[in-house]
C-alpha cells in the first residue's frame, strides 16, 4: 500500500506540474504524455491480447502518436487530405499488412489494435483540445476556465477511484459487478461519486473566488455534470476490467509499481475527458449560434 500511495503521489504531482504549464500558456507540453501514453496503451493491448506480430504494435502505436499529434495541434487546417482518407488508407494498410503477415496475425489483433490505436489518442487529444477553446470562443472562456475545466475529469477518473478505494475497503459490503471486478463495492461507488463531488465543488468556489473573473461556470453545473462523468470513470475502469478479464491477465503492464501500466491508469480518464469535451461541444453549438 505504501508503493501504491507513494507512486499515486509521484503521478499527481505530475499531472499538477502539466496543469501549471498549461496555465502559464504552454499546452503543447501536454501533447507530449498525450502521445507517450497513448503509444504506450496501444503497446500494452496488444501484448494483452496476444499479437506476435510486432511490426503491426509498431504501425499502430505510431498511427497512435500520429493522430495525437494531428488532434492535439489541429492539423486538419493545414493538410489538404480529409482525416476520413487518411484513416482509410491506414485501415487498408493494416488489412494488407495482415494478409502478407497472416501465419503471426488473427483479424482479433487487428480489430482490438485498430479500436485502440483510435480511441486511445482521440481521447487522450481532448486534453490539448480544450484549450482551444480559447480560440474557438474568444472572450468567452479565459485559461483559468480550461485549466477548471480539465481538472475535473482528472478528479472523476482517479479521486473518485481512491474515495471508492478506501471507503469500499473499509464498508463495502454490496458488489458492483461481480462477474467482472470483485473488488468493487456500491458502497465505494458511492462514497467516490459523493466524496468527489464536494472536493469538486470546493475547488469550484476556490477558482471561482481567486482565478476566474467570469461567470461562464456556476456552482451548479458542477454538481449536475461531476456525479455523470464519476459514473462514466467508473464505466471505463469496467471496460478495461472485462477487456483483461477475457484475457485472464490482471494488468495491462507494469510500469507503474502497484499501479499496473499506463492503460490501467488512463481507463477511467479516457471515458471522463471525453465525457466533459464533448459535453461541453454540444452546450457550446446550441448555446451559441
Amino acid at each position: 500500500m505504501k508503493v501504491r500511495i507513494t507512486v499515486g503521489i509521484i503521478l499527481a504531482l505530475f499531472a499538477i506540474g502539466m496543469l501549471v504549464c498549461a496555465g502559464y500558456g504552454y499546452e503543447e507540453v501536454m501533447a507530449i504524455p498525450v502521445v507517450l501514453l497513448s503509444a504506450l496503451c496501444v503497446h500494452e493491448v496488444m501484448g494483452v491480447s496476444g499479437c506476435k506480430n510486432k511490426i503491426l504494435t509498431g504501425v499502430m502505436m505510431v498511427f497512435s502518436v500520429l493522430l495525437g499529434v494531428y488532434q492535439c495541434f489541429d492539423l486538419k487546417r493545414y493538410i489538404p487530405v480529409s482525416g476520413t482518407v487518411l484513416y482509410a488508407v491506414y485501415i487498408l494498410f493494416i488489412l494488407i499488412l495482415m494478409l502478407k503477415m497472416y501465419s503471426v496475425t488473427r483479424f482479433e489483433h487487428v480489430a482490438i489494435g485498430v479500436f485502440a490505436s483510435t480511441a486511445v489518442p482521440l481521447a487522450m487529444s481532448s486534453v490539448v483540445k480544450t484549450f482551444h477553446l480559447l480560440e474557438e470562443y474568444p472572450g468567452i472562456f479565459r485559461r483559468s476556465n480550461c485549466i477548471f475545466l480539465l481538472l475535473m475529469p482528472m478528479l472523476c477518473a482517479w479521486l473518485c477511484d481512491t474515495f471508492a478505494l478506501f471507503i469500499g475497503r473499509a464498508m463495502g459490503k454490496h458488489k458492483l459487478a461481480p462477474n467482472i471486478s470483485p473488488n468493487k463495492s456500491v458502497e465505494g461507488a458511492v462514497a467516490g461519486v459523493v466524496g468527489t463531488t464536494v472536493t469538486a465543488l470546493i475547488i469550484f468556489f476556490i477558482f471561482d473566488r481567486f482565478f476566474f473573473g467570469n461567470d461562464v461556470i456556476k456552482w451548479w453545473m458542477v454538481l449536475a455534470f461531476i456525479p455523470v462523468c464519476c459514473v462514466m470513470g467508473m464505466c471505463g475502469d469496467l471496460a478495461a476490467s472485462v477487456i483483461k478479464r477475457n484475457y485472464s491477465v490482471k494488468d495491462f503492464g507494469t510500469l507503474f509499481p502497484e499501479h499496473g501500466g499506463a492503460m490501467d491508469r488512463v481507463d477511467s480518464f479516457l471515458f471522463t475527458m471525453p465525457t466533459m469535451y464533448l459535453t461541453l461541444k454540444i452546450i457550446l453549438s446550441v448555446a451559441i449560434k
